[in-house]
């Protein structure tokens, strides 16, 4: 349809300015304006804020989906903790260039009105991730593991809102460390938890102000409840061998 073509023109262009704007309807408003369409259409956006977020988590798994197809022949090299902590990296990267704004961003997500899309779209990249390192598990063990890893990856998230180290050196390693938990068959799901539970203590902390509280909680709902959501939530076909 034209009319979703227009917003999804607007979205594209409001991401520009979020690094300033935050996510914002004034930042969509500006996108709004890039392409010569009336500040109006904001309209068109029922949940405002929330749809710039959930575009922006939309377009990153396609883009994750593309760069695994481009580097398969590096990642068919590395054994499966390097393949998966690559994949999240690949995909954490995408968010670097609004970190500054992306507690807002979790904080938007942890709304109860956008908490179900938000859970849906983690259940989604989660699978996208064990999938494209291989994984074709059909029974029970499909949906453990991508909650666990879905724990992972958004520990990984509000970690990364305070690592000030040289291209989110300290990330890649508290990320690649917990990888290394969940696939070491002598941790158990309750184990891995547990110690991602550990890291979420400290980080308080350091999350302090705008947003940073609703983070830390939207970590921990989807550490607790991603497997229910990802039982609910992925409709497609299980992968098959």
């Amino acid at each position: 349809k034209e009319e979703d073509d227009e917003k999804r023109r607007v979205l594209n262009a409001a991401l520009t300015y979020v690094p300033t704007l935050g996510w914002t309807e004034a930042a969509i408003a500006a996108g709004a304006r890039d392409v010569n369409l009336s500040p109006a259409i904001l309209g068109a956006f029922h949940r405002k804020e929330a749809a710039l977020v959930e575009y922006f988590m939309d377009e990153s798994l396609d883009e994750l989906t593309d760069a695994v197809e481009e580097q398969s022949e590096e990642l068919e090299k590395l054994v499966l903790h390097e393949r998966l902590a690559k994949v999240m990296r690949i995909r954490l990267e995408m968010q670097a260039p609004y970190i500054s704004k992306w507690a807002q961003a979790l904080s938007i997500q942890a709304n109860p009105i956008n908490l179900p899309v938000a859970m849906k779209q983690r259940a989604v990249l989660m699978d996208e991730i064990w999938h494209s390192v291989g994984d074709r598990s059909t029974d029970w063990d499909f949906y453990s593991k991508r909650a666990i890893l879905g724990g992972v990856y958004t520990a990984a998230e509000v970690y990364m809102l305070t690592d000030y180290s040289p291209g989110f050196r300290d990330t890649w390693t508290f990320t690649e460390r917990r990888i290394i938990d969940v696939i070491d068959c002598r941790k158990t799901a309750k184990e891995v938890m547990q110690r991602l539970s550990e890291s979420w203590k400290f980080r308080p902390v350091l999350l302090s102000g705008s947003g940073m509280v609703q983070a830390a909680q939207l970590a921990q709902a989807i550490g607790a409840g991603l497997g229910n959501t990802i039982a609910s939530f992925l409709k497609q076909p299980r992968p098959g061998p």
